[in-house]
């Protein structure tokens, strides 16, 4: 067994670095994009580790699932004055790995290894925000996820398990050197890097109130990353103005949440499940700039200020059990922003979302394939009175993913 965990791993560990699109990303499984807004009690791919480590206890066998997910996107701006602009780079790539082996009749254990914040946008270093914002930011979040499922009776389980967040942030932005030396010398290039770790917990609790009515609550714990690396600027046109490189210092907090999920069964072949979940984002005050003497550069904006606010997500999906081998799903999520029109960036492409998702699942033997196509809706978004007028004006996105995933039971 240990063998096998190594050579899948081994496969899978490129997927990994690579992120996505807004602070937090999407499930990263195909049946659980698939199924949107209702995984909590319909998912039963290896991703339940992560997802609801509850549903652990259902596992008759060690199962592995590995992902790969796609996106393929655009972000356009036009702005006041016939400014106008896109994001460049469409394509992102995420991945991910699990693995649910039962060790009694009664106790189950997992390990995943996902993506489950990351950002990566870029827009044209000369382009509509030169100066006023980052040209370049890469956030990449990997979770390792240990849990435990519990089955406490026939009606009711437990499961627990940690975040262990491995992080690391690149911001990269113009710098008008030629307003500091008084004369017309060439921009510098800022770049900001830095990695850190994480710890949280998550926890979730099924109840089986009958044979077709079941009912989950979950509870995830916000997980801190300190990061540190280091701050560096070139073109520095004369001694004194600025130094090379000095150490760099940052922090996230990524939001903990609450869930409930109810699933019916409303025939052998057919089931209808709804999540609902609470986030707490507005534990993202600001994203600190620490870079020490060359603090001054940044012109007193020491931080990029989020003053989130809390979010809701809630949705519906369905699986229907259309032969033994073959299994169709579709679902329905809304999201909606944390960001107001004040504090929006286009480095984070976050707003009201609605998510559309369709897919399919065959399984033969001890193997088995899902495959899932997602519309992301934003509409556009309209800015005003923010924070840094550069930013107003109006954003218009658009994002189709697919997901594969490739499931083997042991």
């Amino acid at each position: 067994m240990r063998r096998i965990i190594l050579i899948i791993f081994l496969t899978a560990a490129p997927l990994f670095g690579f992120s996505a699109e807004g602070l937090r990303t999407l499930p990263d499984t195909a049946e659980a994009i698939a199924l949107a807004g209702g995984r909590l009690l319909l998912l039963d791919d290896a991703s339940v580790v992560r997802t609801n480590p509850a549903t652990l206890t259902d596992f008759e066998d060690t199962t592995l699932t590995v992902t790969y997910q796609g996106w393929h996107g655009k972000i356009d701006y036009a702005g006041p004055g016939g400014r106008s602009d896109s994001m460049i780079d469409p394509m992102k790539h995420l991945g991910s790995m699990y693995i649910a082996h039962p060790i009694s009749d009664t106790l189950s254990a997992g390990l995943g290894f996902s993506a489950p914040y990351g950002l990566e946008i870029n827009w044209p270093a000369e382009g509509a925000f030169k100066y006023s914002g980052a040209s370049s930011v890469n956030l990449k979040t990997y979770a390792i996820n240990p849990a435990l499922g519990l089955k406490l009776n026939d009606k009711v389980s437990l499961g627990v398990g940690l975040d262990i967040f491995k992080s690391s942030l690149r911001i990269q932005q113009k710098f008008p050197w030629a307003l500091v030396a008084g004369a017309p010398v060439p921009d510098g290039n800022m770049e900001f890097d830095g990695d850190g770790w994480g710890v949280g917990g998550y926890a979730a609790i099924n109840f089986d109130l009958n044979d077709r009515h079941h009912f989950a609550l979950t509870g995830r714990l916000p997980v801190s990353v300190d990061y540190e690396g280091d701050f560096s600027i070139t073109n520095i046109p004369a001694p004194g103005v600025g130094l090379p490189g000095t150490p760099f210092d940052s922090e996230i907090e990524y939001p903990g949440s609450i869930g409930a999920g109810y699933a019916f069964d409303v025939s052998e072949k057919l089931s209808v499940g709804i999540d609902f979940e609470w986030t707490n984002n507005s534990s993202h005050d600001d994203l600190p700039l620490n870079i020490g003497a060359n603090q001054a550069l940044l012109g007193g904006n020491d931080a990029v200020i989020f003053d989130w606010e809390d979010s809701i997500t809630f949705g519906i999906g369905a699986e229907y059990e259309w032969t033994e081998s073959l299994t169709l799903r579709g679902g329905y999520q809304y999201a909606d922003s944390p960001m107001s029109s004040t504090t929006w960036n286009p480095s984070i492409p976050a707003d009201d979302r609605h998510i559309l998702s369709v897919g399919a699942g065959y399984e033969w033997g001890l193997h088995s394939i899902d495959l899932a196509y997602s519309k992301i809706l934003m509409g556009t978004t309209s800015v005003s009175g923010n924070l840094k007028p550069a930013f107003n004006g109006n954003y218009t996105s658009d994002w189709d993913i697919i997901t594969l995933s490739y499931t083997r039971r042991f």
